[in-house]
């Protein structure tokens, strides 16, 4: 999706009408929305009238020209609020008045005047960054804030899965053969492993031609558990306008996929099992009662074992939905299908933000495999997105990675006993890779790290036939 499709909003900060009016034909023309104001005092009255995605903040007005303590002190301001992406600009080009704008809040900086195409860049690659973490806000949040019909997805394009891991090529022919029948599917797995992917491959490889209806579980009120599930009648309650199908009545002939089943309480629950033993529901408010005839698959994180131990889910819903149950290994521990899927997202998301894809260095693809993965796909396709975006050079190297867990990159190293079964020189070269992994490939730092020499690092990177490129 390019961002300049979504009319995303600009501020230009700025004293000076001449700038203004050149920032404002540059963006125009690009498709963008633009919004002035002549200081920092009007910027915050426009900021607390319009949705504003994006601000360009001149750092001198008239009151001081040269310091940017103006710009600063609206920075400052800022860091106390959910603010839009900065990119700061002045005509004084100072490295040091840039670097604390960056470490106020800053997002990126340039000098007047200014190249056209480098501000366009820039602008479209921070709408694009703070495009992802407002995804990933939601989807660490989503199951406070999916309520409507945003929860379902239908498609009929076929979902590719690249997994070359002899797990997961096991998993993929299993899936391929209960697909073809109708039982009830229950995926287990960690967050982000891709369990909605999953379901969704069955339904497209299924005899099945309706609707692919997906809903997290987690995420209905138990107010409104019935009239999401099952629909309600127009004037059923009080902001029932008009009749609404539920999730079972939209997958009619198709997949319900219902996720994170082990947030619903026993009310819940039950009303659940109802439906699933005798195929029937009625709408709320209404005495018709339908057939449910719609394939079931569930999913979960969660620990049943020890939720049907202390009462916390129904072990008579737990069996209806267990038919067939299949694990999603996490992503540490198929290794084999990081670079690829990494390669894939890369591919995706350079297409999508219209940038040419650029391939991954060998110092990065060691950091990627080295890691440990706790948001799984979902995290590796995050990562790519911004790597995609942030990389500067003629491939995606260490620096461009954004690893969350910081000292995470040693998984394969993770006990005395991994040690002993390690050579000296094996040893010895992984620890100077996670070294220079951990400094973004600063020699210097990496040999403070390990105790030794910027000169005995290099005489290990030309033994070991290393580079840091």
């Amino acid at each position: 999706m390019s961002v300049v499709n979504n009319k995303q909003h600009i501020l230009i900060v700025e004293d000076r009408a001449d700038i203004r009016l050149s920032l404002r034909l540059l963006l125009c023309n690009h498709g963008f929305e633009v919004l002035e104001a002549h200081s920092p005092s009007s910027a915050k009255m426009v900021l607390s009238e319009h949705q504003i995605d994006l601000i360009l903040l001149d750092m001198n007005f008239e009151f001081d020209t040269t310091s940017g303590e103006e710009g600063l002190a609206f920075l400052r301001a800022q860091q106390k609020k959910s603010f839009p992406p900065i990119l700061a600009m002045t005509a004084w080009s100072s490295v040091s008045l840039a670097v604390e704008a960056m470490q106020l809040g800053a997002k990126d900086f340039f000098a007047k005047p200014w190249d056209n195409h480098a501000v366009v860049m820039m602008v479209k690659k921070h709408l694009a960054l703070a495009q992802i973490d407002r995804q990933e806000t939601i989807t660490q949040n989503e199951s406070l804030v999916q309520r409507s019909k945003s929860d379902i997805s239908s498609t009929n394009n076929t979902i590719s899965i690249l997994w070359h891991s002899p797990q997961m090529q096991k998993l993929k022919a299993q899936l391929e053969r209960v697909a073809k029948t109708d039982a009830t599917i229950f995926l287990r797995g960690e967050n982000g492993t891709g369990k909605s992917c999953i379901a969704e491959y069955v339904h497209n490889y299924s005899a099945r031609n309706g609707e692919f209806v997906s809903v997290n579980m987690g995420a209905i009120p138990e107010s409104l558990f019935e009239s999401e599930l099952f629909g309600h009648k127009k004037g059923a309650f009080t902001d029932a306008k008009q009749d609404r199908a539920g999730r079972f009545e939209l997958a009619n002939n198709g997949t319900l996929f219902l996720d994170e089943v082990a947030t619903m309480g026993l009310n819940q629950q039950a009303k659940l099992l109802r439906v699933l033993e005798s195929k029937q529901f009625e709408r709320v408010g209404d005495t018709h009662t339908q057939q449910a005839n719609c394939r079931i698959i569930a999913a979960s994180n969660a620990d049943f074992e020890a939720m049907l131990e202390s009462g916390e889910f129904r072990t008579d819903l737990y069996f209806r939905l267990n038919t067939i149950e299949l694990t999603i290994l996490p992503l540490s521990a198929r290794s084999e299908d990081i670079i690829v899927l990494a390669e894939h997202f890369i591919e995706l998301h350079a297409k999508q933000y219209q940038v040419n894809p650029l391939p991954l260095s060998n110092l990065a693809e060691n950091a990627l495999l080295d890691y440990s993965w706790p948001g799984n796909v979902r995290e590796l396709s995050h990562m790519m997105a911004r790597a995609v975006l942030m990389a500067e050079g003629d491939c995606i190297d260490v620096q461009d990675l954004d690893f969350k867990v910081l000292n995470n990159s040693s998984k394969n190293v993770s006990s005395e006993d991994d040690i002993t079964l390690m050579t000296l020189e094996d040893a010895e070269k992984k620890l100077l890779k996670m070294a220079l992994v951990q400094t973004h490939n600063n020699v210097e730092q990496a040999g403070e790290l390990l105790g030794i020499s910027k000169s005995a690092i290099y005489r290990r990177l030309e033994k070991f036939g290393m580079s840091t490129k």
